[in-house]
């Protein structure tokens, strides 16, 4: 079973601020190691080269490309991107031997404001700007091995901006074990759905005396249920 991934073992970033003069945007750049593969990481866990090879690539031809490769700040407990807390987005990858170097900009506002940054951006850019240093972390689904080793049907769907990333006992339990999904033939995540559907059971109505309400919302469920099988699988 497929389950939400989140690594941070890497917090040796360079920050580049960039200025021409006092009327411009002032630019702000994350750049270092995003994904090291071959090697344990502090997670206890080991990504395959050529798995990642292929992945990173078509990531950033489908979303780095486009412009849609945002990163939040801290992971969330799900796959969708939240823009409200994107606070950088990745405008480049290159492969270093065993590491992919990523670098990003920072979603910060302009000196002169006429260029918004996001809330997340401007708060990550005070902390660059007051001496912090950043780390970054992917964000994916796969499967993982009793061995550690993630080395099939694994997607990256972006690298978040985490505190202390290589910190003992930081983040050391970064699998969702509550959380399941597949990727379907168009190859978009999907949360299983027999999660929703237990999810659903805790709000049967109670509160009214009339029990058909009751047994109308536990058959909805279960239509919805089979339907969204139908639909993911």
């Amino acid at each position: 079973m497929m389950k939400l991934i989140v690594e941070n073992d890497f917090n040796d970033f360079d920050i580049i601020i960039e200025q021409e003069n006092p009327n411009k945007q002032k630019s702000i750049r994350v750049k270092g190691p995003y994904i090291v593969t071959e090697k344990k990481n502090a997670n206890g866990r080991v990504y395959d080269e050529g798995l990642m090879d292929r992945c990173v690539n078509e990531w950033m031809k489908t979303t780095v490309a486009a412009g849609r490769a945002l990163g939040e700040m801290n992971h969330p407990p799900h796959t969708e991107i939240d823009q409200e807390r994107a606070c950088h987005r990745v405008t480049d990858m290159v492969k270093d031997g065993k590491l992919w170097i990523g670098e990003s900009v920072v979603l910060t506002s302009s000196p002169d404001g006429t260029i918004k940054g996001t809330p997340m951006g401007d708060i990550l850019a005070s902390i660059i700007q007051h001496g912090g240093k950043p780390g970054m972390s992917t964000r994916g689904v796969g499967e993982i091995s009793e061995s550690g080793r993630i080395d099939k049907d694994y997607k990256l769907i972006t690298v978040d901006c985490v505190a202390n990333p290589s910190g003992p006992g930081c983040f050391v339990n970064g699998i969702l074990e509550s959380k399941n999904f597949i990727i379907d033939t168009y190859g978009d995540i999907i949360e299983k759905q027999y999660e929703k559907f237990e999810n659903g059971l805790k709000d049967i109505p109670t509160h009214s005396t009339r029990t058909d309400l009751g047994q109308a919302y536990v058959q909805n469920l279960i239509e919805q249920f089979i339907e969204g099988m139908k639909k993911g699988l």
